[in-house]
């Protein structure tokens, strides 16, 4: 039986986004391109776990941070794993070069990945009154350490594709470690895009018309600052 299977809801959810669902549980406990699966559910932990400081809250410099497992992830990672989050809006170029400096490029890409695929499940799941869905075990072995062949400096805070890319700068945010960001472009496609239906101005194959979705996703974008 798959992990989101339509009997675990009260309400309909179409079944592209139970199956992009199924992908991102299945991928959280497997090692990556540069954490294992053991730090990539840590860092879910967090996610799920962190809250927005108060206000006058002091955050701790990623400079004053240790950077050694405790027990699984480096207090650096934690933080920053807080920051993307709860704070995303607020993340500046020279906090970002920083944490890229101290986690490496492709810690951070995967990491902001991890959090950005749990994000829409747990907000759906908590939405349609669904209890949050248990983390798997880890399974054991050793991040692969690839990095793509292609990628290069454009503007954004890690290297993405450049060599042959076509399509929009969202599209290519991680494709530092390109199997997460797959799982996360098909998670839009199915929530989202709508898949090949995404370039067509009229949409039928939804309970809202496309006019209604897109105010959703600007209004949506305003609130978490989004500057894309």
């Amino acid at each position: 039986m798959p992990v989101f299977d339509s009997s675990t809801f009260s309400h309909r959810v179409p079944a592209p986004i139970l199956s992009a669902f199924d992908t991102v549980w299945t991928g959280l406990s497997c090692p990556g391109a540069w954490w294992t699966g053991e730090e990539r559910l840590a860092i879910a932990e967090v996610a799920r776990g962190a809250r927005p400081r108060l206000l006058g809250e002091p955050v701790p410099p990623l400079g004053d941070l240790d950077d050694q497992p405790d027990p699984v992830l480096s207090p650096v990672a934690t933080e920053v794993a807080h920051r993307v989050a709860t704070d995303a809006g607020r993340i500046t170029p020279d906090w970002a070069q920083q944490a890229v400096e101290l986690l490496g490029p492709g810690r951070y890409a995967e990491l902001v990945a991890v959090i950005v695929v749990l994000m829409p499940v747990d907000l759906l799941c908590v939405l349609l009154e669904r209890p949050l869905q248990a983390f798997p075990k880890a399974e054991p072995g050793e991040p692969s350490r690839m990095i793509p062949a292609g990628l290069g400096e454009g503007g954004a805070f890690v290297p993405w594709k450049v060599d042959g890319w076509v399509g929009p700068n969202v599209a290519r945010a991680l494709s530092y470690v390109p199997a997460d960001n797959k799982t996360r472009m098909d998670l839009v496609a199915s929530m989202y895009a709508g898949g090949e239906d995404f370039v067509s101005l009229v949409w039928e194959h939804r309970a809202l018309a496309r006019p209604q979705v897109e105010l959703l996703a600007a209004r949506t974008s305003a609130l978490n600052e989004c500057f894309y």
